[in-house]
């Protein structure tokens, strides 16, 4: 007796689409409940582009240098223009450096203008990936689907968005070089890595600073492995701004989620959810990017101004509590 076997039929849809902030073809893939997120805009699209100003706050706010592993481990543009570094992905007012093992920024780095920022609306999201390097240097969607991790952005969203083209700083941020696995609880709660940005930018706000501020994971060889990934169990920024008269002042923070993890991980938990100060000498010992040569300008871990307010409110307090 012959029998007959029953066909399973999958749909694939694979669109093509217009770029919103420019008349570029890019490729989308639709996923099967008809949300549409990985999308590869052409390099043209990327042209021009500068990235981070080191000279925007007045005194000059370079580039950590990369170790020497480091840099061999760090994603690279083939074809970057000649003399510019091909381990920097510019994008509209900032720059990433990407490790392409961990397929993770290193850093990132952006230039906030407080008196031209812009409160532009969040459209439906749409991840990016760059063109500009490998694919299987970039954490993609599939890390994402199904669990409680977030595409939390290292580059808050709309820390860039202000100037002349503020669609294309929004959607710049949506690049997966520009994001890493949060869990939900962390990326969204205003005391933690949603908190501490909002925080930063309603100051620039409120008080007219230029702020400049490096963010990434922290990451180690013992990080849980998880859908083939490893997960950072914590994220730091280090802020920079001018003081009324000119002198530089800067400052670093840790962003711990290793409970938060623990709850989809078996990952015994060394730090508690939260926030807390730290010095750029602690930094380097927790990520090895040098940032030793701002060691002159950190404000003391006690300081009064912007840096005590936030160690007091992320430590203790609630934003809604904060009175400037």
């Amino acid at each position: 007796m012959q029998l007959s076997h029953p066909k399973l039929s999958v749909p694939l849809n694979i669109t093509i689409e217009i770029g919103e902030s420019a008349t570029a073809e890019s490729a989308e893939v639709e996923y099967l409940d008809g949300s549409a997120f990985e999308i590869a805009r052409p390099h043209s699209y990327y042209e021009g582009y500068t990235g981070y100003d080191p000279g925007f706050l007045g005194p000059e706010l370079p580039l950590p240098e990369l170790s020497g592993e480091q840099r061999r481990n760090a994603a690279k543009i083939n074809d970057a223009p000649p003399g510019e570094d091909p381990t920097v992905l510019p994008y509209t007012h900032f720059s990433i450096v990407v490790n392409r093992r961990r397929q993770l920024a290193y850093y990132t780095v952006v230039n906030i203008d407080g008196s031209k920022s812009a409160d532009f609306e969040r459209r439906a999201d749409k991840w990016y990936l760059d063109p500009r390097i490998a694919e299987s240097e970039q954490i993609g969607e599939s890390l994402y689907r199904r669990n409680a991790l977030d595409r939390g952005h290292l580059v808050r969203r709309l820390d860039p968005v202000w100037g002349d083209d503020l669609s294309r700083a929004n959607d710049d941020t949506f690049h997966f070089t520009n994001c890493a696995p949060q869990h939900e609880k962390f990326n969204q709660g205003k005391e933690l890595w949603q908190g501490l940005e909002n925080f930063i930018l309603d100051n620039a706000d409120l008080t007219d600073k230029k702020i400049t501020v490096f963010s990434g994971p922290v990451m180690t060889d013992d990080d849980p492995l998880y859908k083939g990934a490893r997960l950072p169990l914590a994220f730091w920024k280090v802020i920079g701004y001018c003081k009324p008269g000119g002198a530089l002042a800067v400052s670093a923070y840790v962003l711990e989620q290793t409970q938060l993890i623990e709850d989809m991980l078996t990952v015994e938990a060394v730090f508690d959810a939260g926030t807390y100060r730290i010095s750029l000498a602690q930094l380097r010992e927790r990520t090895g990017l040098d940032f030793q040569y701002l060691e002159p300008h950190e404000t003391p871990l006690t300081a009064d101004g912007l840096e005590a307010r936030v160690d007091r409110v992320l430590l203790h307090d609630d934003y809604s509590n904060l009175v400037l």
